[in-house]
């Protein structure tokens, strides 16, 4: 470590600068880019900025993230560290309460964060305070290694600083910082994100995270008061700390975190550029490793065909899989046909707890569809394929509670499309911004939804097998079709990918699934319904041998079987 030390400080900073440039660059094409467009379309959640700005600040942020390994680096040196290079703004809020009263600092992973308290106690040092000062420290990967944390422990000793484990067990956690703050000691915690120790949602930008307990309990337990700061680098070598006005904590863990988010709220959206927070934090954002739904939160996924069209999986197949795949709600959303879907809602008598009714209707162009979900009542007729997309549209307005979703946006026409639609005040309440062959679109599609306010979904278009469904979801608050509707309509839900729950399907399943849909506009030929019979037996029974996920295929409900036998299918 000293000789690492040694070499960063030799090194001069501007060529530390540019190198940090280049790695964000690197960064931002080579697979960081998800999470740090993620930050920015929830930072910047009601000003969304252009794919070019987007990508400086999420070079940007990558690049802070390096400098402050560097900076830490540095550290090792002590020329690297005068106080004179630390200005604080909002002096007054923190000079208050200094040796008069505990202190609990509460600051997001920003600018020089490793070597906050470093600089923090030579310059408190310098002016009198000689009260004790406590990091709580958490190293992650590629750093997190037994030899760094002894030297930084040690580095930071030697300056007066207490070095504290973020991972040490909670009661001596709690024990040694409860000390420090009953002395008028500062205890620096950073906030924006969960660690080792109880945690609770709160509010964050417009979406959720999960944010540590732990200033709240010490701040209430010792009396202390809790002072937001966020670390910035300013020009040159300097490093600036901005601190907002003080929050006394409330007898509410939940008010007073509420509180402190919205203090870091503040700071993030001043300095996005230097948020080098490069880990998922939201809420939401954790379905992508295929975790289960976060607390409060459910699955959906919304775009699911039958035999009714083009499916190979009935309505029941798709709620049994549904049941054991961690998804709450689905939407059956035959194309250009709705009896498959209300047939089942007659077997059943009444709406499924888990079912929405849909369709996806095929507008002029026969390319662009449009998805129409149903979760108060099933119109009686639907527009002819092939009406313009407009007019579409106009017809799903005059069906109660009905949700129009703009489905697998196509590459480049959609947002033409949307643009057309907003004209004639006639947009979409949706978009899908999760399907099969997004690829890089994704993030591209999130920000069209959000320049036009539009929910974004995730649906799997899934019609081969059971164990397709849940690959794309919409992650919404709540549990039920009427919590997913009302997410919906206050543009709450979040569509992400989850790792697929069967491997590569074989081509012969596609073929027969494909050759069955193909034959439709021939059905009134002589033995076609027959045909498509058999093509729809054969590819039903290929896909029960699939290695797939843990839910059987299971039959047709009588109205299936019947169309299935007559060719009746649309």
């Amino acid at each position: 470590m000293r000789s690492l030390s040694w070499g960063a400080y030799w090194i001069p900073w501007p060529i530390w600068h540019l190198l940090a440039f280049l790695a964000g660059v690197g960064g931002m094409a080579l697979g960081l880019r998800r999470v740090v467009v993620d930050n920015v379309r929830h930072v910047r959640h009601d000003d969304q900025p252009s794919t070019l700005v987007t990508w400086y600040l999420g070079v940007q942020a990558i690049a802070s993230h390096c400098k402050t390994i560097v900076s830490l680096l540095r550290a090792g040196r002590d020329a690297s560290m005068s106080p004179d290079m630390l200005e604080i703004k909002g002096l007054d809020n923190l000079q208050a309460h200094l040796g008069k009263r505990g202190t609990v600092v509460v600051a997001p992973h920003a600018g020089p964060y490793p070597t906050l308290g470093l600089m923090a106690a030579r310059w408190l040092r310098a002016r009198g305070f000689e009260g004790e000062l406590a990091v709580v420290v958490r190293l992650f990967e590629p750093l997190k290694s037994p030899a760094l944390m002894e030297w930084f422990t040690q580095r930071f000793s030697q300056d007066g600083v207490t070095v504290v484990a973020a991972n040490e067990p909670p009661a001596r956690l709690a024990r040694t910082l409860l000390g420090v703050l009953r002395k008028g000691g500062i205890v620096i915690l950073f906030v924006d994100e969960p660690g080792p120790n109880p945690s609770i949602a709160v509010p964050f930008f417009d979406g959720t995270i999960q944010m540590p307990i732990g200033p709240a309990r010490l701040a209430r337990a010792t009396g202390s008061v809790i002072l937001p700061c966020m670390a910035t680098y300013g020009p040159s070598r300097t490093s600036e700390l901005t601190v907002l006005p003080p929050i006394e904590p409330s007898a509410s863990v939940q008010v007073t975190l509420g509180s402190v988010a919205r203090a870091l709220e503040e700071l993030i959206h001043r300095h996005l550029d230097q948020w080098s927070m490069l880990t998922p934090v939201w809420q939401a954002s954790e379905v992508a490793a295929g975790a289960a739904p976060p607390d409060g939160y459910s699955y959906a996924d919304l775009h699911l065909h039958t035999p009714g069209s083009d499916g190979l999986c009935s309505v029941a197949d798709w709620l049994l899989s549904a049941s054991e795949s961690d998804v709450a709600v689905i939407a059956v959303t035959d194309h250009d046909h709705l009896d498959t879907v209300r047939a089942f809602v007659d077997e059943v008598n009444g709406m499924s707890p888990r079912l929405i009714p849909g369709v996806e209707v095929t507008a002029r162009g026969r390319i662009v569809h449009v998805g129409v979900l149903f979760p108060e009542t099933i119109p009686a007729t639907l527009p002819k394929p092939g009406t313009p997309l407009l007019e579409v549209v106009r017809w799903a307005r005059t069906v109660p509670g009905s949700i129009v979703v703009l489905v697998h946006p196509l590459p480049l026409l959609w947002r033409m499309q949307l643009r057309r639609l907003e004209r004639a005040n006639l947009l979409p309440d949706a978009m899908e911004t999760s399907f099969p062959l997004v690829f890089w679109r994704g993030p591209a599609l999130e920000r069209g939804a959000r320049r036009y306010h539009l929910a974004a979904l995730g649906g799997t278009d899934a019609h081969l097998a059971a164990g397709q469904l849940g690959r794309h979801v919409t992650c919404f608050p709540g549990e039920s079709p009427a919590d997913l509707v009302d997410a919906i309509h206050t543009r709450r839900t979040t569509a992400t990918t989850r790792p697929a729950r069967i491997g590569r399907l074989p081509f012969q399943l596609y073929a027969l699934q494909c050759a069955y849909s193909w034959l439709y506009p021939f059905r009134g030929a002589p033995a076609v319904a027959t045909v498509r019979s058999g093509l729809l037996t054969l590819a039903r029974a290929r896909s029960r041998t699939i290695v797939r996920g843990p839910v059987p295929l299971q039959a047709s409900t009588d109205a299936e079987r019947a169309m299935e036998a007559t060719g009746t299918d649309r």
